[in-house]
């Protein structure tokens, strides 16, 4: 895991609150692909 790796809990605590606030970008693009093939999928 990522944690074993990362010895400062600051630096961690950072990396994902980053991360966290990355998400909404993240479910709006899966969001898009799934979109894009409904439209471009044969039925």
């Amino acid at each position: 895991m990522v944690h074993d790796y990362i010895r400062d809990a600051a630096v961690l605590a950072t990396s994902l609150q980053a991360a966290h606030e990355f998400v909404p970008v993240l479910i709006e693009t899966a969001t898009q692909f799934c979109q894009r093939i409904k439209e471009v999928s044969p039925s």
